[in-house]
């Protein structure tokens, strides 16, 4: 892989986006007994970030409830942990990546390195940003 593609997604927005439709089709997947996780994994992964972001807004605004906790109460394992990640905002993500690479004994420097080395000026800012929000004051420098 280039290095210009390193630590860059590959999904390309949706063409004929809705969010208002996906946010309907998650609703439904979850709703009632049992789980689609077919319809989920369908949603998720052929949508951009950004169109992540906005399918959490329109769901929120729908029917008054935070997406991220109906798929974390819905899914379980692996699929959970994919699906969670994938809804994360881009710096957010890799806020928590890269305080799970430090905290503990030792660091996980590839971690740091993929992240640190990959993005540009203006999401490494981002980063910092999330990981102050994120970890309530915390320094990403400093840690």
């Amino acid at each position: 892989m280039a290095s210009s593609q390193c630590g860059h997604g590959t999904v390309k927005p949706a063409t004929h986006f809705d969010a208002e439709v996906d946010a309907a089709a998650l609703r439904k997947a979850m709703k009632g007994i049992g789980t689609d996780e077919a319809a989920i994994i369908n949603i998720v992964s052929n949508r951009s970030n950004a169109q992540r972001q906005d399918i959490r807004l329109k769901f929120k605004l729908l029917y008054g409830r935070d997406l991220m906790a109906d798929l974390h109460s819905e899914l379980g394992g692996h699929l959970r942990t994919l699906v969670l990640a994938l809804m994360e905002p881009k710096a957010i993500y890799d806020a928590q990546c890269l305080r799970n690479a430090m905290k503990g004994i030792g660091t996980n420097e590839n971690v740091l390195i993929e992240i640190l080395c990959t993005r540009t000026n203006q999401e490494i800012r981002d980063i910092v940003a999330a990981y102050k929000t994120a970890f309530h004051g915390r320094d990403l420098e400093k840690d």
